[in-house]
C-alpha cells in the first residue's frame, strides 16, 4: 500500500532528460538554473530553466482495487527556457530548435515529449566583467502528463437491512 501521495516522473526528471538530450548535442556544459553567487561556467555553456507549467485538461483518475490506490493525472504542457552561451551559441540554439521539432527529441525523452520551440532570438547579456556575452536563447515546449498515486479504500461488499416503517 502506497503511503502519502506518489509522483511518477518529476520535473527533475524533465530537466534530467533534456540535459542528456542536449549533452548528446553539444560538447559543453549543460546547468540548471542561475544561482546567486555561483559564477557562471566559462563559454560554451548551456542553462535550462522551467517557466511554467499549464494544465491541458482536467484530471484523470485510475484505480487500483487490488493495491488500494488511486492515481491521479492530467496532461499539462511545460515552457522551458534554454540559454546559449558562447561564440557558437546562436548555431547551437537552431539546432536545438529544428531537432526539438523532430523525432530526434521524442526518442530521446521519456517522462514528456516535446511540442515546439519558438524561434531562437540573440539577447546579449553584460557580465560581471561588465562586457557583452554572447547569448542566444529559445523557449522549448513540452508535453507532460504529471501523475500522483495514493492511497484509496475500497469497499467489496456490504450488508444491507431494510426497516420497514
Amino acid at each position: 500500500m502506497v503511503q502519502g501521495a506518489v509522483m511518477a516522473a518529476t520535473l527533475d526528471d524533465i530537466y534530467t532528460e533534456v540535459r542528456a538530450m542536449l549533452l548528446g548535442l553539444f560538447s559543453c556544459e549543460v546547468v540548471r538554473g542561475y544561482s546567486n553567487n555561483v559564477p557562471l561556467p566559462k563559454p560554451p555553456f548551456v542553462v535550462m530553466n522551467i517557466l511554467n507549467e499549464a494544465a491541458a485538461a482536467t484530471n484523470e483518475h485510475a484505480y487500483a482495487v487490488a493495491d488500494e490506490t488511486a492515481a491521479v493525472s492530467r496532461q499539462s504542457e511545460i515552457q522551458m527556457q534554454l540559454d546559449f552561451y558562447g561564440a557558437e551559441a546562436g548555431q547551437m540554439a537552431q539546432k536545438t530548435v529544428l531537432l526539438w521539432r523532430d523525432f530526434y527529441a521524442c526518442e530521446r525523452l521519456k517522462s514528456c515529449q516535446p511540442l515546439y520551440a519558438d524561434p531562437a532570438r540573440f539577447m546579449p547579456l553584460t557580465n560581471e566583467e561588465s562586457e557583452y556575452e554572447e547569448r542566444w536563447m529559445t523557449t522549448v515546449h513540452l508535453a507532460y502528463a504529471p501523475q500522483a498515486e495514493h492511497p484509496q479504500q475500497f469497499v467489496n461488499a456490504f450488508d444491507l437491512t431494510l426497516i420497514q416503517p
